[in-house]
């Protein structure tokens, strides 16, 4: 009788412990689905016809800009340096947004600027600079983020011109809103083309809802946006299909990822720079500015910040429950905080660390680098690049003519 009802009781535990919503969390003690199983999840590889095979420049980073110190001021990030992944993280972050580890005792460092390195070709860092290329052209790169948080995460970069960050965008308004059309459509292109004319991939990653709706649908879901200060120094449009990956809805439900003022929707860009054109507003110190400052400037346009950050939160929860898709079955482990246990027993798993398992997760659900080689990413180099002198300022390039082309819309 005691071993009957002993049997019962372990049945109706791991019925309860396998309570788990498709976003993968457990939302009764917040455990993540971890431990994936890589067969189970379809890929999508990089174009064959896309990239080059071969660098421009070898003989790594550190030698090339030795021979081209007219490059310097563009080739340098200031950064974080996460102690527990390695992660260069932006001087503003208290946290980590791969791992969550505590940056406040982490000194500023100087890192190369890798976006800048791939525009111009070269080799390698202390690592291969091969790109998971999706799209390009002779001013766009559109590539997979080698620190994707969902399964599907572009970065639309320009590659004709030196934008550190958002805040040149409002130096002049005009060739901005030009630049800004021009990399989203760009990220777009790449994501139908590539994920999103997959089936099989579909099928997988998206719920029946999300396969149920056109995929140009698909693009009202796609959380756009730029980070202040980045951790890359050649602004960068991210550009994620939701849902996040189990690991990462657990880091931005611990605040350390889309942090209100360093996140800044796509959107909220876009209608400042169309209210400055429609106004003849400039800023030519906004490079200068803080984001808190920036915003304040913004925000005396009748564009409000807080609210669009807000909105953009609110936008990206909504997608994720309406897009997200993980089984259970696909899973080996459960992980809370550095805990790993079994996903219905819940009892403790002794190996892997949650470090190594995070580690083989991005493996088995990524992107980048499709398709692996020897169990490893692969990629290519940008086909176009460019010549060894500094890339022209985002202020400077075409100013006038971009502006009469693109304010006038507005005006």
């Amino acid at each position: 009788s005691s071993h009957l009802i002993s049997i019962k009781f372990n049945s109706w535990r791991v019925m309860m412990s396998s309570n788990w919503n498709p976003e993968g969390c457990r939302e009764e003690d917040g455990a993540l689905l971890a431990g994936a199983i890589p067969e189970k999840f379809p890929s999508v590889d990089i174009p064959m016809d896309c990239g080059a095979l071969e660098p421009k420049v070898t003989g790594g980073f550190d030698a090339w800009i030795k021979a081209n110190p007219q490059l310097e001021s563009q080739a340098y990030n200031e950064i974080l340096k996460c102690p527990n992944c390695g992660k260069p993280c932006a001087v503003t972050m208290t946290l980590c947004n791969a791992c969550g580890t505590s940056l406040a005792e982490v000194t500023v460092s100087k890192s190369p600027n890798l976006f800048v390195a791939f525009i111009f070709g070269v080799d390698k860092t202390a690592f291969p600079l091969k790109i998971s290329m999706r799209l390009e052209t002779k001013d766009i790169m559109v590539f997979d983020d080698p620190l994707a948080i969902t399964r599907a995460h572009l970065l639309s970069v320009p590659t004709d011109v030196y934008c550190p960050d958002i805040r040149s965008l409002f130096v002049d308004p005009g060739p901005a809103l030009a630049l800004l059309k021009r990399i989203e459509d760009s990220a777009w292109a790449a994501l139908r083309q590539g994920h999103l004319a997959s089936a099989e991939w579909r099928r997988k990653a998206l719920s029946a809802a999300g396969n149920d709706m056109p995929i140009e649908a698909l693009r009202d879901h796609v959380i756009m946006a730029f980070n202040l200060p980045p951790s890359q120094y050649q602004l960068h449009l991210q550009y994620m299909l939701p849902p996040l990956l189990p690991s990462h809805l657990g880091v931005f439900r611990r605040g350390a990822h889309f942090m209100h003022m360093r996140h800044f929707p796509l959107k909220f860009v876009r209608e400042t720079l169309q209210k400055m054109c429609a106004t003849g507003a400039a800023f030519p110190e906004a490079p200068t500015l803080t984001a808190q400052e920036l915003v304040e400037r913004i925000s005396k346009l009748g564009v409000d910040y807080d609210k669009a950050h807000a909105e953009d939160m609110d936008r990206l929860a909504k997608s994720n429950v309406l897009l997200a898709n993980y089984d259970p079955a696909d899973f080996k482990h459960a992980v809370k905080g550095e805990e790993i246990t079994d996903k219905h027993t819940r009892s403790k798993v002794e190996a892997p660390s949650a470090k190594e398992l995070d580690g083989a997760d991005k493996l088995a659900l990524q992107g980048y680098g499709r398709p692996y080689k020897d169990g490893k990413p692969g990629g290519v180099y940008y086909s176009y690049p460019r010549s060894p002198e500094a890339l022209p300022l985002m202020e400077s390039k075409n100013a006038a003519a971009a502006c009469d082309g693109v304010c006038g819309l507005f005006r």
